[in-house]
């Protein structure tokens, strides 16, 4: 571990706890604020432990940019990297943690190498600025160049990053700020060719006099100059090339997929964190974007009363789908080989799309742009793409045109989803001429490429994205190996093998837990007792359990109803007495004997009337504090015999400015207590034992607490400035502080290790 890695600790969790999503309306319940702090605590581990697998540079800080929920409750925690102050391209980091945020299952970065450059520009911020306005024809604007550091390569190097905007192009060009030369360019314009297409009459959401929808945070629609659409409902005539129409079938796509990505994949939005962006129509081109800040929308391109606005489902699907993909960990991207997988993440979405919707008027299916038949017929066919004259299988460094380079993925999305054979759908061909498949279904698919996505770093590749789906696999479902392996054999239909460090899966044994609520009870003899067996399936498969009691004291029988249960059922013990049976505590044994496992767990029968009693014990025993402070302490009580019983707490021994309080002063035995151990200034320091004492109807149990006032260090408190080495005690026990930082409550030294190193 880099003992110089900064992770601005104060600053994360603040930021954790503003950027938990706001909760969704339907669906995959967002992190709770606990939870979402658990997760960035749980991060800042796990960034400090695998700190040279992260090629974690001496000057390197990690700041959280999101949280982001996903299926299943998981959280993915996306942070950006600075290298002394400036910004590093590519080297983003995405966490993944589980629903609670205690326990990492992933850590993932595009960066390649450690970061070894200087910061000090020899090529002009003006120089820069031009070689990347040369880049396209037509230029509308020019951003101000701003230094970064580029690792989006195998050799990290200080660039220019200058954005360039014209009317047919949108894009960030990255200029070495020592050579002058152009290094990398990310195309934020994605154009798809389009159809239109009319599902119906149908209902979207519109403020009551213009096109924006009052529920989806930035969705909106209307003209060329950005502005929605106003009038009132019913909006759109239903003509193939009325613009108003144009935006009820834009509204009913997005709304349609925000919805989807909700109820099926736990995204909050098409962003990620609650918001959306534009949408206009009437453009002049035989096309459709996505621009980086809005979709545009044009016409089929045929003439007369054949033209059509572009505007389908699956193309709106498609157009906002560029957008998940540039509001994931990595952007965009550049080059082929990420602008075929943007491609065809578009054309992924947009098949999800209708499928959720499953409009009879646009029925689901894996073809795009066959309704308007821009050029005759669909553009692209996801389940044989080589139809169109585009790759189904996978090729290591042959990347075509990004359209055509959509075709692998968009064959593994099919594989997975439907198989090979799929009943009422088209059959799909392996690559690898191996078994067939049978697909896990486009809505288990869809979670696993969203899951996918929220673990995308730059650079994006085919190769890397078999490594995420097969980890999304795992984190998902993590009982189970089933949609773990179609997800695998469908890498290996289009070509696409093993990757180093992928994981594994293991199909777990089927195995379950016992449990016995209450596990003692007490019976006069010639009485019984019952209590509740529980049975829980802990992995695989439920099994069928036959349950059976052990040695019994004389006397007594036992009997369950029913005796025998499939594992996650419940069934009752009824242990009975005769009026021979032995007074006293005896330890009944319950097996159940499971198909593939066997469980015990003990029952405690206490026949007869038994004096009651407890155990009485402190932890920890000890602990210090400055004068004016105070350590805190857990007094445990636990029923030994007999039944519970009230037990009064008390202290004695303390010296004069030394008071003690308990929360709660009184118990019921098997209960804890809080316990403050509260000094003033005029303390002197010194070691003092200080008796415990807890008073109940059977009698007292005491134990001794030592107190030191004035330790070699500095009691740890909130609100306090610590820097590095500087050595505090909390509890009894003491840290060296391993980062400069502001403690705030709940980054108590045991509960932040990445701040605090036990002594």
């Amino acid at each position: 571990m880099n003992p110089k890695l900064k992770l601005s600790a104060a600053a994360l969790v603040a930021l954790a706890l503003a950027l938990v999503p706001q909760a969704a309306q339907a669906g995959q319940d967002p992190p709770t604020p606990s939870e979402a702090k658990s997760a960035v605590t749980s991060a800042q581990g796990a960034l400090a432990a695998y700190a040279p697998s992260l090629r974690t540079a001496q000057d390197d800080a990690y700041h959280l940019q999101a949280n982001t929920p996903g299926a299943n409750g998981l959280q993915f925690l996306t942070y950006s990297r600075t290298h002394k102050g400036l910004p590093v391209y590519g080297g983003e980091v995405v966490v993944t943690t589980d629903a609670s945020g205690q326990s990492v299952s992933d850590i993932t970065t595009g960066q390649q190498a450690v970061i070894n450059v200087g910061t000090t520009a020899k090529v002009s911020a003006a120089t820069a600025a031009a070689t990347s306005q040369a880049r396209i024809k037509k230029v509308d604007s020019v951003s101000a160049p701003s230094l970064v550091i580029h690792a989006a390569s195998k050799t990290p190097r200080l660039a220019y990053a200058t954005t360039v905007t014209g009317p047919s192009n949108n894009r960030t060009v990255y200029v070495d700020a020592l050579t002058g030369a152009v290094i990398d360019e990310v195309e934020l314009f994605k154009a798809a060719e389009g159809r239109s297409h009319y599902v119906g009459t149908v209902t979207i959401d519109t403020q009551a006099t213009s096109m924006v929808d009052p529920n989806r945070r930035g969705i909106q629609c209307g003209g060329q100059n950005g502005s929605a659409f106003t009038g009132s409902s019913p909006w759109g005539n239903g003509g193939a090339t009325d613009l108003p129409t144009a935006c009820v079938d834009v509204l009913y796509g997005v709304q349609k997929e925000w919805d989807m990505l909700r109820e099926w994949v736990g995204r909050n939005g098409i962003n990620g964190s609650g918001g959306g962006f534009p949408a206009r129509v009437g453009l002049a081109q035989a096309n459709a974007f996505w621009n980086g800040s809005y979709t545009n929308y044009g016409h089929n391109g045929a003439s007369g009363a054949a033209r059509k606005n572009l505007v389908s489902m699956d193309v709106v699907g498609h157009e906002y789908g560029h957008a998940i993909f540039q509001t994931t960990p990595g952007g965009a991207g550049s080059g082929n080989e990420a602008g075929g997988l943007n491609e065809s993440t578009g054309d992924i979405f947009g098949a999800v799309t209708e499928h959720y919707a499953n409009n009879p008027n646009d029925p689901p299916d894996y073809l795009v742009g066959e309704e308007p038949a821009l050029g005759g017929g669909p553009i692209r066919n996801m389940y044989n793409p080589s139809a169109l004259g585009h790759p189904n299988c996978y090729t290591p460094g042959s990347f075509p045109e990004v359209h055509a380079g959509a075709g692998p993925q968009n064959h593994w999305f099919y594989l997975m989803s439907e198989g090979t054979n799929p009943q009422g759908k088209p059959a799909s061909t392996r690559c690898d001429n191996g078994p067939a498949i049978v697909g896990i279904g486009i809505r288990k698919a869809a979670q696993v490429f969203m899951t996918t996505l929220n673990k995308k770093t730059s650079p994006w590749t085919h190769t890397k994205v078999r490594v995420a789906a097969l980890q999304a696999a795992k984190e998902l479902w993590p009982g189970s190996c089933a949609e773990f392996n179609v997800v695998k054999a469908a890498f290996d239909g289009i070509r696409l093998g093993a990757q180093s460090g992928e994981p594994t899966c293991t199909a777990p044994t089927d195995d379950f837990s016992l449990a016995l609520d209450p596990a003692a009870g007490q019976a006069d003899p010639g009485d019984s007792v019952t209590t509740t067996v529980r049975t829980t399936v802990t992995s695989g498969n439920a099994q069928q359990i036959t349950l059976r009691a052990g040695t019994l004291p004389s006397g007594v029988t036992a009997q369950f109803n029913p005796a025998t249960i499939t594992a996650g059922q419940t069934s009752t013990l009824t242990l009975s007495t005769s009026a021979g049976s032995p007074v006293g505590g005896h330890a009944v044994q319950v097996t159940a004997d499971g198909t593939a496992v066997d469980k015990n767990a003990t029952y405690n029968l206490t026949i007869g009337q038994v004096q009651d009693d407890f155990s009485f014990a402190v932890s920890p025993a000890s602990g210090s504090t400055q004068p004016g402070g105070s350590a805190q302490t857990t007094i445990n009580t636990t029923v030994t015999s007999g039944s519970a019983q009230q037990v009064a707490l008390s202290a004695t021994g303390q010296p004069s400015g030394v008071t003690v309080t308990f929360s709660p002063a009184t118990v019921t035995a098997g209960q804890s207590s809080q316990v403050t151990v509260a000094t003033t200034s005029s303390v002197a320091a010194g070691s003092y034992p200080i008796t415990l004492t807890g008073t109940g109807t059977s009698g007292s149990k005491t134990a001794t607490y030592t107190l030191t006032v004035g330790s070699t260090g500095t009691e740890w408190a909130p609100y306090t400035s610590y820097t590095i080495n500087q050595v505090v005690t909390y509890q009894g026990a003491s840290y060296r502080c391993r980062q400069s930082h502001t403690s705030l409550p709940g980054w108590e030294p045991p509960n932040v290790l990445a701040l605090w190193q036990p002594l």
